[in-house]
């Protein structure tokens, strides 16, 4: 990735009165590794943020001295951040890894004072030297140095883990009252890929009970052997991820749903009235809570959270009998009867596949799931998109059968979906004869 490409970007600051700025962290790594930089960061010697954003607009991301300046800049969305120290090598000395400690002038010089980029080609996660506690100056950098790791598939250098497990084992303290946006951003990134390998460095760095405290309340909550002989409720999601994994999908809506779609059995457990085992009663909708009080303090976008909260709500779904109206009952409450595809649907399914297969299950009863609920939404679907509408309406209800409005007209339109649903008639002429011939009781 050549360097010029972004060098009219600080071209342009300068010409609006932005005296020195140069390309920092991401960007200059991406470059230095031939990708396409995910994000551009600028640091500047302007004065403050607010004289920053006089001259380049934007708004402000972030609170001192952890803020930045987001704008757009020759159609480049781009982060400006004002210099930490009085040099930009002062700056970069107060960065977290050597990797990331790399800035490009206007001219295109490279300034790499901790030798960068060697540790890029070695793929190594250093710290940058400093004469204090390193994760001191900012303690979400013990999160950030996994999450790298994790995404660009670097070893973390021996001596930076072990400074980075005795901080997280002598300094506790200073790793809570982050505010949990801060670290959502990083478990966010870090949960894009290879979901259960992420979950395990977190487990592995003993972070769980500091980043992820609701994960953390599930270790050692035992489960019914007869349900789940791979053991207590954290396992069973370690090994839920790990088939999430599997599937090879990146598709970060189905990773959340699968970390929290058992977080809410620590709440729920209590004997069974019958059995005299433990069970979690409406342990899904518990969960679908936590999740989304969870996820909103990760400041992430609301259809993430939202679709998160709906799969874990509706993850026992399969568990009940599967007949054409409990089909049809839930294409109405999940999923839109009238799309070509069902998204969320969809990933409901791999949700539970992964669910079965996590607790030693081999998942045949979700695929039959799958199967009848498809066939059902196919007889929905062609039917509705050949009338563009219901068979038959409220209102053409009441006439043919003589009866007021009321809740009664609405079941028998569900009656008339259920129908249709198991393949019994498909046109309108069809279901006036159906309900003439007395086939829904009234």
């Amino acid at each position: 990735m050549p360097v010029e490409k972004f060098l009219p970007i600080l071209n342009e600051l300068k010409r609006r009165g932005i005296n020195n700025s140069w390309l920092v962290g991401g960007v200059v790594r991406d470059i230095l590794m031939g990708r396409e930089p995910a994000d551009i960061d600028i640091v500047c010697d302007e004065g403050n943020t607010e004289s920053l954003i006089s001259k380049v607009g934007g708004t402000l991301i972030g609170k001192p001295p952890f803020c930045t300046v987001s704008t757009r800049l020759l159609d480049y969305p781009i982060e400006i951040g004002i210099l930490t120290g009085e040099s930009i090598h002062e700056d970069l000395k107060r960065r977290d890894f050597t990797m990331n400690a790399i800035a490009i002038d206007i001219e295109g010089n490279i300034l790499d004072p901790f030798s960068g980029i060697r540790d890029i080609h070695s793929c190594v996660i250093r710290l940058v030297p400093a004469t204090t506690l390193p994760y001191e100056a900012d303690p979400v950098r013990v999160v950030r140095a996994l999450r790298f790791a994790h995404i660009l598939k670097f070893s973390i250098e021996f001596e930076t883990a072990a400074v980075t497990e005795r901080f997280i084992k002598e300094h506790p303290d200073k790793l809570t009252g982050i505010p949990n946006e801060r670290y959502g951003k990083e478990l966010l990134k870090g949960f894009s890929t290879r979901p259960y390998d992420f979950l395990t460095a977190l487990e592995n760095y003993s972070l769980l009970p500091i980043v992820l405290p609701e994960i953390e309340s599930m270790r050692g909550i035992e489960q019914p052997a007869i349900f789940h002989p791979e053991g207590c409720v954290l396992t069973h999601t370690f090994g839920v991820m790990n088939e999430v994994q599997k599937l090879n999908t990146n598709n970060i809506i189905l990773t959340l749903a699968a970390l929290f779609h058992d977080v809410g059995k620590p709440q729920t457990i209590r004997k069974h009235p019958k059995y005299e085992r433990d069970c979690f009663f409406k342990h899904d909708l518990a969960g679908s809570r936590i999740a989304l009080e969870v996820l909103n303090t990760w400041a992430i976008p609301h259809y993430i959270t939202s679709a998160v909260s709906s799969l874990v709500s509706y993850h026992m779904f399969h568990t009940g009998r599967i007949t054409k109206r409990t089909c049809v009952k839930f294409l109405r409450k999940f999923g839109n009867t009238l799309a070509e595809s069902l998204p969320l649907v969809e990933l409901l399914f791999d949700l539970a596949f992964c669910d079965a297969r996590g607790a030693m299950g081999t998942g045949e009863n979700i695929l039959a799931a799958r199967k009848r609920l498809y066939e059902v939404h196919d007889n929905l679907f062609q039917v509705k998109t050949s009338h563009n509408n219901r068979l038959l309406s409220g209102n053409e209800i009441m006439r043919i059968l003589g009866i007021p409005p009321g809740r009664e007209v609405g079941r028998i339109l569900e009656e008339i979906d259920v129908a249709v649903g198991a393949g019994k008639f498909s046109t309108k002429n069809e279901a006036e004869e159906w309900l003439k011939n007395g086939m829904v009781q009234i």
